[in-house]
């Protein structure tokens, strides 16, 4: 008698080579992974002493700001979940015209904490309660 591992369900459904993460550990660790590393990248251009950053977009154009908005735009960012928090940044830049670096190293913050608190076994669903 052989042993018969079974595949993931809708396996057919998905290109050659794709990962599957189960919500607690992989999924959710990986997105906020991602929105942290967008929040890194910025957060040394916040505040008065904040540095520079040298952009150079696809264009090889070279861009030196430390505006969080415009490091953003220049930005290709392909994950789902530090999308969501650049476009956070820009509603706020639309909406106040200012503290779009505050937006993302905030979120990237509470994140923080909250892979913290993941780690230390609670639920999503209580994180997201408080």
């Amino acid at each position: 008698m052989s042993l018969n591992i079974p595949n993931a369900p809708n396996a057919n459904l998905f290109k050659q080579g794709y990962n599957s993460y189960d919500s607690e550990d992989g999924a959710v660790l990986r997105n906020i992974d991602a929105c942290r590393t967008i929040s890194s990248t910025v957060q040394t251009s916040l505040g008065p002493y904040g540095r520079n950053k040298i952009v150079i977009n696809h264009l090889q154009k070279m861009i030196l700001t430390s505006d969080a908005a415009t490091i953003l735009r220049e930005l290709d960012v392909v994950h789902p979940a530090a999308k969501l928090i650049v476009m956070a940044s820009q509603q706020q830049e639309a909406e106040m015209g200012d503290a779009t670096n505050l937006v993302i190293v905030l979120a990237g913050e509470l994140l923080k904490k909250a892979e913290d608190l993941l780690r230390m076994g609670l639920k999503t669903s209580d994180v997201v309660q408080g």
